[in-house]
């Protein structure tokens, strides 16, 4: 069935308003029309409906009668306020089987409803034009060309890369091969364009411009133009019949209709990466639904990492969405041009992109993301980090795997080449962040003698934190740890003796040892922590 689907209603809605709770049939569902779900009328549901639950909340009976009478190919929208109606509505639509959207309650009824209407109605995807060629099929327009004007088709993009070519009986030279083969054409053809200005001509000129070149057919070429930009190019060759004004006059008119075609394309593509950066989004806040996310984002049976960046901005608050647009478009353009498709949304200051992964590739996403960073400081101006997380294998997975990654990104950026980090390589950083983050968690973790000994430091003026800590990053090496702190190792060994004594910091004690190593790591990462501890009385143990 032409027209719209589900997946672009999602795109034209937006992740922030509308998310999937439970899609058994995914998103190709053909939405044909909108309902208004009327609990004292028995309304006939359709397949393909989307049905407005308006005032039904999750705990209400009418909202379950509802589910149970619809089939997975029908869509319902309900109004999710919180987390437990989140997961009430889910369980609900996973028993019946039913299609389910939550939508935010920013989004006003009336607004999804029109929208909804004029999305329904405005859709022709599908449809075909006035000479019979379904929209969007770029080889069936070369077909049709080809066949009027008697001569190979070929549709380039602007960066004259083959996206289309004609299929009929028709001789092939070898500039025709060479560019079906490779997708671009031969490059003594394009030196040759160049040097005799024929593509600058097709570039300026508003008429087919005739192509003689020395070794292949006569051609004729025009320019695809959206307005003033070029969007392709269109080639014939001489075949049966020799190209003349006529000829000239139906390539212009197949290049209009080619224009359309790619207008149409790139704005089914603006919609496509809209909604799987909004899928991702929701996935990493944990709302979404992971077998949706799975399918609709190619993840289904494959291993695949969440890479983040983050531009350096210290002391500075994360930046706007329309700050981080550029390195979003870097990131989105890279992953997109690589040979597994992954999605990329931006989020808090971030931006985030899943990216497959095999056994042979498993260097890809370090190799991607370095790139990346790359190209940020040269063509953007601009220091970015990232973070690679460790190997999952379910969208379920992306919430806690964001935790992990925005975790790796708060270490210090002790050197340029920790630039990128990635899970594996910083698995002791990594647990130490998330440990440290516990901690702060639970400020009770953080009470007992090394406590005692911060309000110490704070109040009167000791330095018992700062040798301990260099103590520890010596790994118990006296000398060295004196070393950092400028003074000699006796020096240092009464500092930590008196630790002991006063404190009951028993480095000896193994258990003692590694909880002081933790305390110590949250107090130097979170300085805050020591100004908010209560002033005590230290009593020698």
């Amino acid at each position: 069935m032409a027209g719209l689907t589900l997946d672009t209603f999602l795109g034209l809605v937006g992740g922030e308003f509308v998310d999937v709770v439970h899609s058994p049939a995914g998103l190709d569902l053909p939405v044909v029309a909108v309902l208004i779900h009327d609990t004292s009328t028995a309304v006939q549901i359709n397949p393909g409906d989307l049905v407005l639950g308006i005032g039904l909340r999750a705990a209400d009976p009418d909202a379950e009668r509802l589910l149970a009478r619809v089939r997975p190919d029908t869509v319902l929208a309900f109004k999710v306020h919180d987390d437990a109606e989140r997961a009430r509505i889910r369980a609900l639509s996973e028993t019946h089987g039913a299609t389910v959207l939550a939508i935010s309650p920013e989004m006003s009824w009336d607004q999804l409803h029109s929208l909804a209407r004029t999305s329904i109605a405005s859709a022709a995807a599908g449809a075909p034009d006035e000479r019979g060629v379904p929209f969007g099929d770029l080889f069936a327009l070369a077909n049709s060309a080809a066949a009027m004007l008697e001569g190979p088709v070929i549709i380039d993009d602007d960066r004259m890369e083959v996206i289309a070519f004609s299929s009929l009986d028709d001789p092939i030279d070898e500039i025709r091969e060479h560019s079906i083969l490779h997708r671009r054409p031969p490059r003594e053809f394009m030196d040759w364009c160049e040097s005799t200005g024929i593509l600058p001509r097709v570039r300026q000129s508003l008429t087919p411009v005739r192509v003689v070149p020395p070794d292949g057919a006569t051609r004729l070429v025009t320019a695809i133009r959206g307005g003033s930009d070029i969007l392709g190019y269109l080639w014939v060759a001489e075949s049966k019949h020799r190209l003349d004004q006529h000829s000239a006059d139906l390539l212009a008119e197949t290049a209009r209709v080619a224009a359309l075609q790619l207008l149409r394309s790139r704005m089914s593509e603006d919609l496509d990466r809209r909604l799987r950066s909004d899928l991702l989004r929701n996935a990493l806040a944990g709302r979404a639904n992971a077998a949706t996310v799975q399918s609709r984002l190619g993840l289904d049976g494959v291993c695949f990492r969440l890479v983040a960046f983050v531009p350096d901005r210290p002391g500075s608050p994360p930046p706007a969405a329309p700050e981080l647009r550029p390195l979003e478009d870097l990131v989105a353009l890279r992953v997109g041009a690589s040979r597994r498709r992954g999605a990329v949304t931006s989020c808090d200051g971030l931006i985030y992109a899943t990216f497959p992964v095999d056994d042979r590739t498993p260097a890809e996403p370090a190799r991607l993301a370095r790139e990346i960073t790359g190209q940020a400081h040269r063509k953007l101006h601009l220091g970015v980090r990232a973070a690679i997380s460790g190997e999952l294998g379910s969208a379920a997975q992306l919430a806690e795997a964001r935790r992990a990654v925005d975790r790796l990104l708060d270490l210090p950026l002790l050197d340029e080449s920790r630039r990128v980090l990635a899970f594996d390589d910083s698995v002791a950083d990594a647990i130490l962040s998330e440990i440290t983050e516990i901690l702060l968690e639970r400020p009770r973790l953080l009470q007992g003698g090394l406590a005692g000994m911060v309000v110490s430091d704070r109040d009167c003026g000791t330095e018992h934190l700062a040798s301990l800590r260099a103590f520890f990053d010596a790994g118990g090496d006296l000398t060295a740890a004196g070393r950092a702190v400028y003074v000699h190792r006796n020096t240092l060994k009464y500092r930590l003796t008196r630790i002991r004594d006063i404190f009951g910091v028993d480095l000896d004690d193994p258990a003692q040892r590694l909880v002081a190593q933790l305390q110590v790591a949250a107090f130097t990462a979170h300085p805050e922590l020591q100004e908010e501890l209560p002033a005590v009385p230290v009593r020698p143990h």
